[in-house]
């Protein structure tokens, strides 16, 4: 079995959530893990390998998986879109994209708390080190990619600003747009996924953030979600001259996005 729809990125823009939620619909059956990586690392292992992330399938409408790099696979060893369209020609798109400038902040402290060498650097620091995490926030350029090759009725782009205020109705889009019951109640609805603490290098206490992947483990979903809001450390603010001089760079990209998705994006 192989997908008909694919949540294609942005990276620190509610992927995760999404892929919660939808574990939870009857009528999908998402891959065995969430970011299967296919088409941006793993081409050369073959479909068969891809086909076996999708075993188990019980004849569930949607089939689906979660890859954030999809998104900005230009930036790959490989062209993203065209392999996708190769194989999954009629494949519905999902694309979650967030301010570039909050999303980039939030991947500096993701890496940060998964490798606590890269403690020692600045915000400025890695971007400069890291150019590539820049490039991740013109959505403009990504999504023209994969509008050269599929029509425009099979990408869905929505906006984390939209998830935090309506939940329900953000998912329900997405819903409705897979072919499944829109009126299905997830239990992850009102639970955040990946907070800094998310990672244990980054919490406040390590035994807090052990036991929250317990109560995630066992479903208490509230709980774990509560203890990680306590064991979240405050992030600090961003520098201001750094915010402006990255709101200046991504304006043009954000202008032709706005076009590309039929949206007022000023703000």
């Amino acid at each position: 079995m192989l997908p008909n729809f694919l949540i294609i990125g942005a990276p620190r823009a509610g992927t995760t959530w999404i892929d919660k939620n939808l574990r939870d619909h009857p009528d999908v059956h998402m891959a065995a893990t969430k970011e299967v990586h296919f088409f941006d690392r793993e081409y050369e292992r073959g479909l068969d390998y891809y086909r076996s992330f999708f075993d188990g399938w019980k004849g569930q409408r949607a089939v689906g998986e979660a890859s954030p790099g999809y998104l900005h696979g230009q930036y790959s060893r490989n062209d993203i879109p065209a392999l996708i369209h190769r194989h999954l020609p009629d494949v519905r798109l999902v694309a979650c994209l967030r301010n570039p400038v909050d999303r980039l902040y939030s991947e500096y402290w993701y890496v940060r708390a998964k490798d606590p060498r890269n403690a020692g650097l600045s915000f400025e620091e890695k971007i400069a080190q890291r150019p590539e995490f820049i490039r991740e926030g013109f959505y403009d350029e990504q999504l023209e990619r994969y509008l050269r090759l599929f029509p425009r009725e099979q990408l869905l782009v929505v906006f984390y600003d939209d998830l935090a205020p309506d939940p329900r109705g953000f998912l329900r889009r997405i819903h409705e747009f897979i072919g499944v019951d829109p009126l299905f109640r997830s239990g992850f609805e009102s639970v955040k996924v990946n907070r800094s603490a998310g990672h244990k290098h980054n919490a406040r206490s390590k035994p807090l953030w052990f036991l929250s992947r317990v109560c995630t483990r066992l479903r208490l979903h509230g709980l774990a979600d509560t203890v990680q809001r306590l064991n979240s450390p405050p992030v600090p603010v961003m520098n201001p001259e750094t915010r402006r001089r990255l709101l200046e760079l991504y304006q043009p990209h954000n202008a032709r996005l706005a076009q590309l998705a039929g949206r007022n994006l000023d703000h």
